[in-house]
């Protein structure tokens, strides 16, 4: 994962030094605004933590929530 971060580094390195001078504030500003802005590491288990709150449902109340009722 090292190895492939410093990859990454030169990569950027080489495409800001083909920039006109005019645009590296842009890019200057945007690497600022993602080191002050939260990182997005989400646990799995938050995407589906909804889900498991209130009692188990049948499985005819499954189908009923997502088909609606049979007509009687």
């Amino acid at each position: 994962m090292i190895a492939q971060a410093g990859v990454l580094k030169q990569k950027l390195l080489e495409k800001i030094t083909e920039l006109p001078e005019a645009r590296l504030q842009e890019v200057l500003d945007f690497v600022d605004f993602l080191k002050s802005s939260k990182p997005r590491v989400e646990d799995p288990i938050l995407h589906v933590s909804g889900c498991l709150s209130g009692r188990p449902l049948s499985a005819r109340e499954i189908e009923e929530e997502l088909y609606g009722k049979e007509p009687a």
